[in-house]
């Protein structure tokens, strides 16, 4: 069995201390595109959009009475 040696990391160089708050926010700043044209949703998304919040709400209600109706036959009113 070998023992291995220890490694020999040289020593970093101490960190140049921070000047403000704003060098931390400046690394992660996002590029902001530029201003969309005024209707920048064609109708044809939204118009999607619309149908499945319609539906998503009438499914929502079908659940509600099925659920109603099912803990009506569960208590015996």
């Amino acid at each position: 069995m070998k023992i291995k040696k220890p490694m020999k990391v040289k020593p970093m160089a101490p960190a140049a201390p921070a000047t403000g708050g704003a060098t931390i926010a400046d690394r992660f700043k996002l590029d902001v595109p530029a201003a969309p044209a005024a209707g920048s949703v064609s109708k044809t998304a939204a118009s999607v959009a619309l149908a499945a919040g319609a539906l998503a709400l009438v499914v929502s209600g079908i659940l509600a009475f099925v659920l109603f109706n099912h803990l009506q036959s569960l208590t015996g009113a």
